[in-house]
């Protein structure tokens, strides 16, 4: 690649670091491609496994012209940080979770619907099909992040510090800790607890000074940022498919040769399937883990799964659809419908 004209100043110059500049002029560009995520750097996360596979695919490939930098454990700031530096291309790639994305693009609000998918299988039908694709699409379009790969962070669950939780009367009063989405907010809300939006890199400390009593966090995710070491109770209700997004600033994509798209779409796919499999394996075995800390785990029985689902999903589903519509909603359940008559139905 030969050195980009800078004297147009757009996100895509602005991701484009070149070797040698000013020393050589008509030595070839180097892309660098800065990955932030969220989590912590270790491969049995799902950010960090598909951060490492992809950057290693990527420069191998592309014979070391794409050089990419992992910026683990919110090293590049908050997680809203992280997506407006992909925006504006002071970063060029991010992987989010999906709690912040509404706030860039209202229709996300539908990942926040809780009680959705009946199974992983039925979830990754519906992220990589139909529903999948135009989704991805809009929120290209809204946002200028070309969505590269959807993974989990397992799903979410209550944990708490004051007391065991069985069926949602029991979390009544509780201050439970969740994102800035407000389906999560109103989940809680539903359920009898009182929710607490904090940003996740507050959220250790919110926990450690008793700010909040809980939090609902996927078990994998939460024994590997330590924040059980502030907590007593995990009722695995498993409310919400939590979503991680890997995401490239569209310019900067634009800006790549087709061969370089290509590796870059290749290495994405390989590292969505390995993230995947990352997160089903880490989440089984934090769940012992947690057991062997002292975590006092509870699976509800079915009759108490069913009262958390019709407790906490109408009144989620009632706001997602009033504020922006029916499209979208009825677009995911209808998604949701296929999936399940193709892959079949039960937890």
């Amino acid at each position: 690649m030969k050195l980009l004209n800078f004297c147009r100043v757009t996100a895509a110059s602005m991701a484009i670091a070149v070797a040698g500049l000013g020393a050589a002029s008509n030595a070839a560009a180097e892309t660098v491609l800065r990955l932030s995520h969220t989590t912590a750097e270790k491969m049995n996360q799902g950010s960090q496994a598909w951060a490492v596979i992809f950057k290693e695919m990527v420069e191998r490939n592309s014979d070391q012209q794409i050089k990419v930098q992992i910026q683990g454990a919110n090293a590049a700031g908050s997680e809203r940080e992280q997506l407006q530096k992909a925006q504006t291309g002071i970063n060029q790639m991010t992987i989010n979770s999906e709690i912040l994305m509404p706030s860039f693009f209202k229709p996300a609000q539908v990942w926040g619907i809780p009680y959705l998918f009946n199974s992983d299988a039925v979830a990754w039908e519906v992220l990589d099909g139909e529903f999948g694709d135009a989704f991805n699409e809009a929120w290209r379009e809204a946002t200028g992040l070309r969505i590269l790969g959807v993974f989990n962070a397992g799903v979410r669950s209550f944990f708490n510090a004051k007391r065991p939780v069985h069926g949602p009367s029991d979390l009544k009063g509780l201050k439970i800790r969740t994102g800035e989405n407000q389906g999560h907010i109103a989940m809680v809300r539903a359920l009898g607890g009182n929710p607490v939006p904090i940003a996740w890199s507050e959220l250790y400390t919110s926990l450690q000074q008793g700010v909040v009593d809980g939090m609902e966090n996927p078990p994998g995710l939460a024994y590997a940022m330590k924040l059980h070491e502030h907590q007593k109770y995990l009722t695995l209700d498993r409310h919400l498919f939590s979503i991680h997004v890997a995401m490239i600033n569209d310019d900067v994509y634009q800006s790549l040769t087709p061969e370089q798209q290509n590796i870059v779409q290749e290495a994405a796919r390989t590292a969505t399937v390995v993230a995947r499999a990352t997160v089903l394996l880490d989440e089984r075995d934090a769940i012992e883990e947690l057991r062997e800390a002292g975590i006092e785990i509870y699976a509800p029985t079915a009759e108490e799964y069913a009262e958390y689902r019709d407790l906490g999903r109408p009144p989620v589903e009632e706001m997602v659809r009033k504020d922006i519509g029916d499209e979208w909603v009825d677009k995911m359940l209808a998604g949701i419908s296929t999936a399940e008559a193709k892959v079949g139905q039960g937890q």
